[in-house]
């Protein structure tokens, strides 16, 4: 009798727990990123249909002369499942997208830099336990590999296996897509159907395509004409000119107003700041912004507001940065339109500095660029970019504005409300220079709500101790201290009538949210201005309402300029057609490109 098969149905019961196990423990495997992670697991989970066919192949060749090889492809299988799915979790973690590997190519080697600059005996200890870790998981694949061909020789396990496939084949097949299984995928979505993917075979397939999509885009783009209704705007000259504040505050998504943690006391938050700007004599108008991003990489948020072209691929930002190195070629963008128009334009970006492979710069030409190393702090270190944004903003102000009388355009990255939140709230100083004089960092982890200048956060939010509260509650007080940094700057010190826009960067990273709208406040003490915004539909207040309209991020270069314009003539104009041209969508980004 052949000893390649027991052709009895029974198996032992020690057997069977070995081939339950090696199966579960492999089938596992490639959920655990998307099980440690919050992107989306996928609707037939437990049941990977990978694992499934590469553990039938070991089984099926046991003891032939291809078993060797089959296991050897199952576990080159299985190690590239796994890699790619922790790949592309990481990807969801860090942008709340899927991969697209044609793009996320040009992050390795910032990345890598990145790594460096953070290297030491921690990360070196970090490093070896997860090449301990990768050895490990090596170890129980192969285990498991050889376990399920030795006891697959059993009928009885053989047959479990069969009724597996006759079961997973229809689901994957007819049922999955007839139920319309799983989230719609927007990464991956190019036309008006909705894109769903449901194992990793068709999301590295999806990734593919989009990766050869963004390839042929990026290559059309070098031949398609240029929009010029940007040029129209050297034609202005402004004789009013106010002052204009555009304060990106980092992470300030509109899930604060969706979670359900978060809404109740963020819309308690905003109300009592909007009192407060009220009572200063501050008109205010809010709507919403599309950003084209989510969860991190603000420079291309920032490049789609300035610009006014959807930026939402790193590759496109580097064809702008290699335009921009072009000197014969002067790709527009507010910057210089406001520098035309005879403004001072200053960046404060604190946590800019120099890194290894990573030069610093002033990529929009403003007169004074503002980074980390020329803020003058040698206070202790507050989270990300060593000074506290209370110590930043003040000091530009003092240093770069108040000097001059001449109207100026502030663009502040704020960095206090960055991720991971868990280095604690800076204090909040009655002198701001008084942060020079510290020699550790005194952090508050306990500010009631009672505090001065107040947070506006209830005291079952502000008594726990930080450290202790889950993640949400962390990111809100956050936010709240950044709120009343700008709060009490702008009361005190922006000169009057001063234009601000203050708005999100992205959503927030870790925290889901449903979109990637972020609330859009305008404020100012003239009240043209916030009136001019209104007639865009802006809602009265700081509050998001339903009613708020969202404006997508490229817009917001002509909605402003085109407020300037109205403003300067002092009235709404009755004929609208005399402003300079609203481009809501941008302009196609073949502007950027070489």
């Amino acid at each position: 009798m052949s000893t390649r098969w027991h052709t009895s149905v029974s198996a032992p019961g020690r057997v069977w727990g070995s081939f339950v196990g090696a199966w579960g423990l492999l089938t596992l495997l490639p959920f655990l990123p998307a099980l440690a992670t919050p992107r989306p697991r996928s609707p037939y989970f437990p049941l990977c249909v990978e694992v499934l066919v590469l553990g039938t192949a070991v089984v099926y060749t046991h003891r032939t002369r291809w078993a060797r090889t089959a296991r050897l492809g199952a576990g080159l299988g299985l190690g590239l499942l796994l890699l790619y799915e922790v790949y592309d979790a990481t990807v969801y973690v860090a942008t709340r997208r899927s991969g697209i590997l044609y793009e996320d190519l040009q992050y390795v080697d910032n990345l890598s830099y990145f790594v460096l600059d953070l290297w030491s005996w921690r990360v070196g200890v970090l490093a070896v336990l997860a090449l301990a870790g990768i050895g490990g998981v090596g170890g129980l694949v192969a285990w498991g590999l050889r376990t399920v061909g030795r006891t697959g020789r059993y009928g009885g396990c053989r047959a479990a296996l069969l009724a597996v496939h006759l079961a997973a084949w229809p689901l994957v097949a007819v049922v999955g897509p007839a139920l319309e299984l799983g989230p719609v995928n927007m990464t991956y979505q190019s036309s008006g159907e909705r894109t769903r993917v449901r194992t990793t075979t068709t999301r590295a397939v999806a990734n593919a395509r989009a990766s050869l999509r963004l390839r042929t885009m990026l290559d059309s783009m070098r031949t398609a004409p240029v929009d010029s209704a940007y040029a129209a705007y050297d034609t202005l000259d402004l004789d009013r000119r106010p002052s204009i504040y555009l304060l990106m505050v980092e992470s300030y998504g509109s899930t604060l107003n969706a979670h359900p943690s978060l809404r109740a006391p963020y819309r308690a938050l905003m109300r009592r700041t909007d009192s407060v700007f009220a009572a200063n004599g501050w008109h205010r108008a809010t709507a919403r912004s599309d950003i084209p991003v989510r969860g991190g990489r603000s420079w291309l948020s920032i490049a789609s507001l300035l610009t006014g072209t959807r930026v939402g691929h790193q590759l496109l930002f580097n064809q702008f940065q290699a335009a921009s190195d072009d000197s014969t070629r002067k790709v527009p963008h507010l910057v210089r339109f406001l520098d035309g128009q005879g403004y001072r334009t200053v960046a404060l970006q604190p946590f800019t500095f120099e890194r290894p492979g990573l030069p610093v710069r002033n990529l929009y030409d403003f007169d004074v660029p503002t980074y980390r190393d020329d803020l003058n702090y040698r206070g202790p270190s507050y989270g990300l970019a060593d000074a506290p944004d209370q110590y930043s903003l003040h000091h530009t102000h003092e240093t770069h504005l108040a000097p001059s009388p001449d109207p100026f355009f502030l663009f502040f990255e704020t960095v206090d409300s960055h991720s991971l939140w868990n280095y604690g709230l800076p204090p909040y100083l009655d002198d701001w220079t008084r942060f020079n004089e510290q020699t550790e960092a005194t952090r508050s982890p306990h500010p009631n709500a009672e505090s001065f200048p107040p947070v506006f956060l209830p005291d079952s939010i502000t008594a726990p101790t930080i450290y202790d509260q889950p993640t949400p509650l962390r990111y809100l007080r956050h936010v709240a201290h950044e709120l009343r940094v700008l709060r009490e700057y702008l009361v005190e010190k922006a000169p009057p009538g001063s234009l601000v826009l203050l708005l999100g960067d992205h959503q927030p990273p870790l925290i889901d949210s449903a979109d990637r709208t972020v609330p859009l406040h305008v404020l100012s003490t003239d009240s043209t201005l916030v009136a001019h915004a209104r007639r865009h539909g802006f809602t009265e207040g700081l509050l998001p309402t339903p009613e708020s309209p969202t404006l997508r991020q490229e817009g917001l270069y002509s909605f402003l300029v085109r407020l300037l314009a109205a403003h300067d003539r002092g009235t709404a104009p009755a004929d609208m057609t005399a402003l300079p041209p609203l481009r809501p969508r941008g302009v196609p980004p073949s502007l950027l490109v070489p």
